[in-house]
């Protein structure tokens, strides 16, 4: 039979865009945490309980009435009485009263009638034993109350959603369903993936090389690169180009049910034809030629119910077509959405050509001075595999440029991220570059929205985040005064005027129209999170304040937002918090990775 003529020219983007239709995330399955790590939440996790459960100490220290110490200061210490000791996993019958303190370790629960905790730093702790008087203890410094005290629920608060549906489970994720109990979890099942090679010239990796033959590292390199993006392979090693036998190989790999079959070479235009027909007699199958430099031919269809892929016999053309298909399928069969991989933009070191089809150059990706340089791994034929050893990108030149010269700049693919180029995200499914997450708080004007926000950025503060907000008014607003030197400036034409002092920067800008919210939010570079108010429209997740008296409908729609903040509960499947719980909202928004993406990652 031939193929010649059932041969068609396609995309990269076309073949992946058809291929992806075929996948879908699989189904849930209960495995214990250990064997969770990468795997994506197939549930929402709701806590039965406060974390921490009790209000405990955050130092080594004194546990202390705050107000005793309110005097207290280097050239004045107070000095209390030390009634007991307590290390963490112990409680004690002692109440700390006036004039009093116990000595406590970090994580001892804060015992009755203590509202704060001395560092030893600051209390004469560090004295020599002749210097400290019997059981007193001096403190040279004052504490407010809750001071290096963790609360209880300050971390998870009963009845909280702790991680949503969709979740990446990593270290972080595994850590608090240990700490609610939880010894399984549902997650999205891995995926089988089989995997074939064929031709009449493989031999095992074992057996001796004769005149004419070569080692089968194709199945080698595709079972590791499917167990590296979290499926299972299923080896089938290799068959000969003989119908029979190819066509037993494939009936074995289906009746392992597997999720998708993955064979390597026989699909190229001028290959002997037993590949192409077995497939083709198994199921409905199309043959391409897809316009990329390495891994030109690939084969996709179905048989029996089970998506195929042939990949090319080439070990470089079969990893690339690997990376650039199989990967994307895998991934989505785990429930992952982030399916391409991480690209930096990056400064050529030498001149490349191209083909005039997408060429994926194997390169050596540095960092130095802030920008990234690619550099040539190389040889570049389909069959060096050492150009993938060295290599630790793809450089991509698109299909109508033939030539790049050195200096000019390109899209490259990360393959991974050595020690010595920093990783802009964590490596699964990041994107090219990390912006500061923004969130919006709204609702309707007198509902308290500014109230909220102070509460919001007082606990982000008190939790270490540095926080930027951003003020929308509709009406504009006057922060210069007319005949001040600013004033001056800008009437004379100046389209931006700074003001500078060692306490303040202030930018004047002159706007021909309004700037958009992300436009505002590239200014802000040196922030965890930027809060903004009186941005109702725009992609931005939303938190929106309501109260009962200002009406009881929302703003926002529920996939609009990442949480409510109320004094009425709304039957929607938002979380929801009272007034005054921005405690509770921050909490959420570190468990969703709000505060370290540039999107919510709150699947709700």
């Amino acid at each position: 039979m031939s193929q010649q003529a059932k041969i068609k020219m396609i995309s990269v983007d076309e073949a992946l865009e058809y291929v992806l239709k075929h996948f879908e995330p699989l189904e849930p399955e209960e495995v214990e945490i250990l064997d969770a790590l990468g795997r994506v939440l197939a549930e929402g996790v709701y806590s039965d309980m406060e974390i921490p459960p009790f209000d405990n100490s955050a130092m080594d220290g004194y546990a202390v009435r705050a107000g005793d110490t309110a005097e207290a200061n280097p050239d004045a210490p107070v000095t209390l009485q030390v009634i007991g000791n307590l290390a963490a996993g112990y409680t004690t019958e002692l109440v700390v009263e006036p004039g009093t303190a116990i000595r406590i370790m970090t994580g001892a629960p804060l015992p009755a009638g203590a509202d704060a905790v001395v560092r030893f730093e600051e209390t004469s702790e560090g004295l020599s034993a002749g210097e400290r008087v019997g059981n007193q203890v001096a403190v040279f410094n004052q504490v407010v109350i809750r001071e290096n005290v963790r609360l209880a629920g300050e971390d998870i608060r009963e009845g909280e959603l702790a991680l949503a549906e969709g979740t990446i489970l990593r270290a972080q994720e595994i850590g608090v369903l240990a700490s609610l109990g939880r010894a399984r979890v549902r997650v999205i099942r891995r995926p089988r993936v089989a995997i074939l090679a064929t031709g009449d010239e493989l031999v095992a990796i074992d057996q001796p090389l004769t005149p004419g033959k070569i080692r089968n590292s194709n199945e080698y390199s595709n079972a590791v690169l499917v167990q590296r993006y979290g499926g299972i392979p299923v080896r089938l090693g290799m068959a000969r180009d003989d119908v029979d036998e190819l066509t037993a190989k494939i009936r074995v790999g289906l009746a392992q049910r597997v999720d998708l079959f993955l064979t390597s070479a026989g699909v190229s235009v001028g290959d002997y034809d037993v590949v192409k027909d077995v497939l083709s007699a198994e199921g409905e199958m199309h043959f391409w030629q897809v316009r990329m430099k390495p891994g030109k031919p690939l084969a996709f269809g179905v048989i029996q119910g089970v998506p195929i892929l042939g990949l090319p016999g080439n070990p470089v053309s079969a990893m690339v077509s690997f990376e650039q298909f199989a990967r994307p399928a895998i991934l989505k069969m785990l429930g992952k959405t982030r399916l391409r991989k991480p690209t930096v933009e990056a400064i050529l070191e030498e001149d490349v050509e191209s083909s005039g089809r997408r060429n994926f150059k194997r390169a050596v990706i540095t960092k130095r001075d802030g920008e990234y340089y690619a550099s040539v791994a190389g040889p570049q034929g389909s069959g060096i595999l050492m150009s993938m050893v060295k290599a630790n990108g793809l450089v991509i030149i698109p299909e109508d440029i033939r030539h790049k010269r050195a200096g000019e700049r390109v899209t490259v693919q990360m393959l991974d991220w050595p020690e010595n180029v920093a990783c802009p995200e964590p490596v699964e499914e990041s994107e090219a570059a990390v912006m500061i997450p923004i969130i919006s708080v709204v609702g309707k004007s007198g509902v308290g929205k500014t109230t909220f926000l102070e509460k919001l950025i007082a606990e982000l503060k008190r939790r270490g985040h540095r926080v930027a907000t951003i003020k929308h008014d509709v009406h504009g607003f006057e922060i210069d005064r007319p005949g001040k030197d600013s004033w001056r400036l800008a009437q004379a034409g100046s389209d931006s005027v700074v003001i500078a002092s060692p306490q303040r920067l202030a930018l004047i800008k002159r706007l021909n129209g309004e700037m958009t919210l992300s436009e505002i939010a590239a200014l802000l570079t040196d922030v965890d999170i930027i809060l903004t108010e009186g941005y109702k429209r725009g992609d931005a997740p939303k938190i929106e304040v309501s109260r009962r008296e200002r009406g009881g409908e929302l703003l926002c729609t529920p996939d609009e937002l990442v949480a409510i903040v109320a004094d009425q509960l709304f039957d929607l499947d938002v979380p929801q918090f009272d007034l005054d719980d921005a405690r509770g909202v921050v909490g959420l928004l570190e468990r969703c990775n709000a505060l370290s993406t540039s999107k919510v990652r709150c699947t709700l």
